[in-house]
């Protein structure tokens, strides 16, 4: 019988009893209701082999092909390999460690994350959720309206880590793999974003991208995209859930932004985390069923 149920914290929904490979359309539709209303959702008890997985996550929009082509699963390249194996070159470990929207670097960003748990550690491996319409909502009037109509330069790798952060930046990584990351030129989101399905106003990328406000002198608009960023990111507005084998965890890259929390990269036992990322772009066709 399926359920759903609040996750434990200040965000987020659960549901089970339900194969996603079965889903109906007005099923899917509930599902994107539950997901943008909720900003995180976690579908458990999923078995889905590759090309399943792909077909799923194909039903929420249009795939997005990462520009770290070595990290693509080659059978199918919608996929993206999230492992803690000691095969991961060194200069790579960790680097989603830091508060980021998936594709921000991208023209069109991405819309829905989603991650298929395969393998997870006994302990640790969590991913880490900021609220930013909650963020947004408990911003001064007089802050609103300095923001809300900035617009942000976004470049891959081209934001300020904070110090608890770990980011990855290309000129550290060898040239062999440097060589197999697509570049793109820089493009421009706004600071505040209205989400396209519920009509929310959020911030919207400060992290990991972002390296200039247009209009701005550059020191100001970093410091506060930095000050925006310790906002968000207060306890009072995270979540963190840890993702099971079986587990298809989404999350709305237009309401949150997440990170990676560091982990050890071993091949013991216990202790491995393996799993499969897709991000897609647009909204789903089944919510206009």
């Amino acid at each position: 019988m399926r359920s759903e149920t609040q996750l434990p914290g200040r965000f987020g929904v659960a549901v089970d009893g339900l194969d996603v490979k079965q889903a109906s359309d007005e099923t899917m539709a509930h599902l994107a209701d539950l997901l943008f209303s909720n900003r995180i959702l976690v579908i458990r008890g999923q078995q889905l082999d590759n090309d399943q997985y792909v077909a799923f996550g194909r039903r929420w929009g249009k795939p997005v092909l990462l520009i770290a082509k070595k990290n693509r699963l080659p059978s199918h390249p919608e996929m993206i390999i999230q492992s803690n194996s000691t095969s991961v070159p060194v200069a790579i470990r960790n680097n989603a460690a830091h508060w980021h929207c998936d594709s921000a670097y991208e023209e069109v960003a991405a819309t829905v994350t989603m991650l298929l748990g395969v393998t997870s550690p006994d302990e640790g491996g969590e991913t880490q959720f900021a609220d930013l319409v909650a963020a947004y909502k408990g911003l001064s009037p007089e802050m609103k309206a300095r923001i809300r109509d900035l617009k942000v330069r976004h470049c891959a790798g081209g934001g300020t880590p904070h110090e608890d952060e770990h980011m990855t930046r290309r000129e550290d990584v060898p040239p062999e793999i440097r060589a197999s990351v697509v570049q793109l030129d820089p493009v421009t989101h706004p600071l505040v974003r209205k989400h396209p399905v519920t009509g929310e106003p959020a911030l919207y990328g400060l992290g990991g991208t972002p390296f200039e406000i247009i209009g701005m002198e550059k020191d100001d608009g970093l410091a506060l995209i930095a000050e925006l960023k310790r906002h968000a990111v207060q306890e009072k507005f995270r979540q963190s859930y840890k993702l099971m084998p079986g587990d298809v965890l989404l999350w709305d890259n237009f309401s949150v932004m997440h990170r990676a929390t560091i982990i050890e990269y071993t091949d013991e036992p216990g202790k491995a985390r393996l799993n499969y990322r897709i991000s897609v772009k647009g909204l789903p066709s089944f919510m206009n069923a």
